[in-house]
């Protein structure tokens, strides 16, 4: 599996924080009581997330050794617990899960189907999946018919994304996670206030650009971004009905019940 990760405390966290975060805290709403998988939990901040919704124990697995010992270091605690395990087979997993959670992971696997019909077999018979991955309309281009993210096995749009799903699960309902309107309009914004910047006094801007000689995230000019910073105000899951109402649709959330692998219908 391609890694890639969002670590609290990073250089890259604050840029990254708002819409991981609003997936969570999505998912913690509807966890409280439950046995919760989170599949490929990464830095742990999400099972922890997870764990302060009333979730009734949070197990976090991944495949990155360092990434879970750092997890249980951070995180771990009395109800929340992190293990290595390859998500595409979670050999080291029982059955028996209310929910398992598997946020922007799915398009790291080179065998999603695989993840797919494991989650189905380790569910409870109520139990339900959570999985987000990328709409690929809002991704770069293709190139050479793979995704340009070096990261990504796969991109799905939304109807592939749901026939993919429904390939293991009887029930599959889709939510959006947005972009809002408010977050793009503040980051016209910026650009437009850097633009009016450069016009009206070329040479002192061009200086606070480039000046004093520090780290580019250190300068002035930079720490204009911080007018159009997204908070997890700014990345609602919705249903597909009102995203456009909300904002630019950016992530695409599955919720899956009645797992075919449990009936003899996946593969």
């Amino acid at each position: 599996m391609n890694v890639e990760r969002a670590t609290p405390g990073a250089p890259e966290w604050p840029a990254l924080a708002a819409p991981h975060m609003a997936r969570y805290l999505w998912a913690a709403e509807r966890v409280a009581g439950r046995r919760v998988l989170d599949a490929g939990s990464g830095a742990g901040y999400g099972s922890a997330l997870l764990r302060a919704g009333a979730a009734a124990e949070v197990v976090g697995v991944d495949v990155d050794a360092t990434a879970v010992a750092a997890a249980r270091q951070r995180f771990g605690g009395l109800g929340i617990s992190f293990a290595v395990d390859d998500c595409e087979h979670l050999e080291g997993v029982a059955p028996g899960w209310d929910v398992v959670c598997c946020f922007e992971v799915i398009e790291h696997l080179r065998r999603p189907e695989d993840f797919l019909a494991t989650a189905g077999r380790l569910l409870g018979a109520d139990g339900i999946l959570l999985v987000s991955t990328p709409e690929r309309a809002s991704t770069p281009p293709f190139v050479a018919g793979r995704p340009r993210n070096p990261f990504h096995e796969h991109e799905w749009h939304r109807d592939e994304f749901v026939a993919l799903l429904r390939r293991h699960f009887a029930d599959v309902e889709i939510r959006v996670q947005v972009e809002s309107h408010s977050l793009q309009a503040r980051a016209g914004a910026v650009q437009a206030l850097r633009q009016g910047l450069m016009l009206a006094n070329p040479l002192a801007a061009f200086a606070w650009r480039k000046w004093p000689l520090a780290p580019k995230a250190d300068r002035g000019w930079t720490r204009l971004e911080g007018f159009a910073a997204g908070s997890i105000a700014d990345y609602p899951v919705v249903s597909t009905g009102l995203a456009a109402i909300y904002g630019r649709p950016l992530f695409n959330v599955g919720l899956c019940r009645a797992p075919l692998t449990q009936t003899g219908g996946g593969r």
